[in-house]
């Protein structure tokens, strides 16, 4: 479980300030009421947080590791509170409402998180089990907490407004530190638990994900891993609002992606490829300008492996070839090569297998066209997952056995 929201103000004032009286004097409540919190806050998380003495409260090992990942929650959500004053600069913000420290229960949470996904009340009612009437009295009362609309209904539907979209994904940061820190505490127990949402890139990580997650599994079966497919640009915002732990494929730049690290793991060139039985491939000595006036199948227009094949030829003045079929589905490409006359490119190990067998081969090998860096993108350490560190490794050494 993890650490109920409500409760982390009052455990983060007791750190800074040594004790349960001078906590509740800052955040002015009973030491009573600060004292309830810590446990109830202890209880659900299993895990004693303070050793209590005579000079006040010490953190235990587990406190230490909770602290540290509050206080990353807190600066994520202080960071989401100064975007939105300076976004609406000439609108008075309550700088005091309680979702920037947290202070709201699980539930409300959960209601934003499920709009925010669905965007539509009812939809996110039904997913949480609640009435319609509590979700949108949840989402008014954030709304009118912070003083700014989250929201707007147009043509019906429900679209985040630009203040919404903050609040999101700061949000989503912030909580993700709540869950590290339950990973952590495990950890210390000795146990591994727990889950990885890892982003797979279109043809980047085929011939290593698949091994590592395999090695991985073996050593700690009680993991759960999912993969999730989808663009650079998408994937990449999923990864620093925390709704994946890494994503693995072809690289790209990332200035435009503070907060996250790229880690090169080996280079792989783009091969241009056709069934054994080609007509092209039963000639000799065949050229660029021979295969671009085949029918091709090829990712769609702005993808990796489309820009650098293109920019490739146009760099040797060479023409671009007619695109028949546009799919980043590997079992469709491979199924259109083996039972047609297109032909494609992508990053040799993404064929690796159907090379070595026969089946498929490979065309124009004496002109090379370009090669993509393959690698990990992570977030920065202190956002990082222990279990996704565990799973990088693997990947690493599937990477250096290919490479």
């Amino acid at each position: 479980m993890l650490p109920a929201p409500k409760h982390l103000r009052a455990f983060h004032a007791i750190c800074k300030e040594g004790s349960m009286k001078r906590a509740g004097d800052v955040l002015r409540r009973s030491r009573s009421s600060v004292s309830h919190a810590i446990d109830e806050l202890e209880s659900e998380i299993g895990f004693s947080l303070f050793e209590r003495n005579a000079h006040g409260m010490l953190l235990t090992e587990f406190g230490n590791i909770l602290y540290r990942r509050v206080d990353f929650a807190f600066q994520e959500m202080a960071v989401a509170r100064r975007s939105l004053e300076m976004l609406h600069a000439n609108r008075m913000l309550s700088p005091n409402a309680p979702i920037f420290s947290l202070a709201v229960s699980q539930q409300r949470i959960n209601i934003f998180l499920a709009f925010a996904q669905l965007r539509h009340m009812s939809a996110a009612a039904r997913e949480l089990g609640v009435s319609q009437p509590a979700v949108s009295m949840a989402l008014r009362d954030l709304e009118q907490s912070i003083g700014v609309p989250l929201y707007e209904q147009v043509a019906g539907t429900f679209r985040f407004t630009r203040s919404g979209d903050i609040l999101l994904n700061h949000l989503k940061r912030a909580l993700v530190q709540l869950r590290l820190a339950r990973v952590e505490m495990n950890r210390v127990k000795g146990q591994f638990e727990g889950s990885i949402a890892v982003g797979a890139l279109p043809f980047g990580g085929a011939s290593i994900l698949p091994p590592a997650v395999s090695r991985l599994l073996a050593s700690y079966p009680q993991l759960k891993i999912s993969t999730h497919e989808g663009s650079f640009d998408t994937l990449v915002a999923s990864l620093w609002c925390g709704d994946l732990d890494l994503v693995v494929g072809a690289l790209q730049p990332l200035e435009q992606h503070a907060g996250l690290v790229s880690e090169r793991l080996f280079d792989d060139p783009i091969v241009v490829v056709a069934r054994a039985d080609h007509p092209l491939a039963q000639q000799r000595n065949v050229t660029l300008e021979d295969v671009v006036k085949a029918g091709w199948v090829l990712p769609a227009a702005g993808t990796p492996t489309r820009e650098a094949l293109f920019s490739a030829l146009q760099q040797k003045g060479v023409n671009c070839p007619r695109v028949s079929v546009e799919s980043s589905d590997v079992s469709t490409i491979r199924g259109l090569l083996l039972e047609s006359d297109l032909i494609s490119a992508g990053a040799r190990r993404l064929f690796h297998h159907d090379l070595q067998s026969g089946a498929l081969v490979r065309l124009a090998d004496d002109y090379p066209i370009a090669q993509r860096s393959i690698g990990i993108l992570t977030r920065t350490q202190a956002h990082s997952s222990p279990l996704a560190q565990l799973l990088m490794d693997e990947i690493r050494f599937i990477a250096r056995s290919v490479s």
